[in-house]
């Protein structure tokens, strides 16, 4: 698989305070070895250094809770080993964030886990994740943020939501809470599928259609981070911007899966019909 990041610290901030880890191996399952990768972004918040800490500390320790399940508990779900490395990193930034210096320390946290045609995400605060194609480009992770809130009650709209005075403020991060729990996701990934993760330095500046157009019409996976970072600073560059991209190989297309699911639904109404 092609895989692309970069981390900005932006044209308003002095401190870089997002984190970001890709993780690239190959693993053994039921149908033989695949390809896999874990990859994350975090935003960190907190006084003076403290949300570059919580972030850092974050990603480190979610790719070593779920690599360790992972190899070990071959029999567990993916999503259940997403979810129980998120509990073991909140509580680890949880009781960082008590030491002195740290206090009020906290950090969102997506993550995509990529095992063969499969993608599953683990999801706290409004970094993003996406899947980006010629066809659509779908929004995988829904913010955990007052604006958000606004939006599904229904008293703003998405596009006024990118401007609102309270956008950067969430309902759900690591670190702050002794217990919290992500949104799990799991999607099935077809040919020219892209998927991108993002903090919002990147996704609250640039729109939608913005950022599928340069995914797509950029060559390389590497030098799209670079032009989206790019666009995000001419753009004001109000935050940090962090950005992967990931281009998964080997998918099946859509049609062909479909071909073959109707193939077989086909051929199952043909014995009924015979007995």
């Amino acid at each position: 698989m092609e895989i692309g990041y970069w981390s900005d610290t932006g044209l308003m901030r002095s401190l870089n305070e997002d984190s970001v880890l890709c993780t690239r191996f190959d693993l053994k399952t039921h149908l033989g070895v695949v390809s896999a990768g874990l990859f994350t972004v975090a935003d960190g918040m907190g006084g003076h250094n403290a949300g570059e800490v919580a972030s850092d500390l974050a990603v480190r320790t979610f790719h070593a809770e779920c690599l360790s399940r992972l190899l070990t508990q071959t029999t567990t779900s993916p999503l259940s080993i997403l979810e129980a490395a998120v509990i073991r990193t909140n509580a680890i930034v949880f009781n960082t964030a008590a030491e002195e210096g740290l206090r009020g320390m906290g950090t969102t946290l997506t993550a995509a886990l990529v095992i063969g045609n499969n993608l599953y995400v683990a999801h706290i605060g409004d970094s993003r994740c996406y899947i980006i194609n010629a066809q659509e480009t779908i929004q995988v992770t829904k913010d955990h943020s007052v604006v958000q809130q606004l939006v599904d009650a229904g008293i703003i709209t998405a596009e006024e939501a990118m401007h609102h005075p309270n956008r950067n403020e969430i309902t759900r991060a690591l670190g702050y809470f002794r217990e919290t729990t992500p949104d799990l996701y799991h999607l099935k990934l077809y040919a020219g599928d892209h998927i991108l993760l993002c903090s919002d330095g990147l996704c609250g500046v640039l729109p939608q259609e913005k950022i599928a157009q340069t995914v797509l019409g950029t060559p390389g996976a590497s030098q799209a981070c670079l032009d989206l970072t790019a666009q995000a600073n001419l753009a004001g560059g109000p935050d940090n911007i962090s950005v992967i991209i990931v281009k998964p190989e080997n998918l099946p297309s859509w049609q062909a899966v479909v071909s073959a699911e109707t193939t077989l639904a086909g051929k199952s109404g043909g014995s009924d019909v015979g007995l």
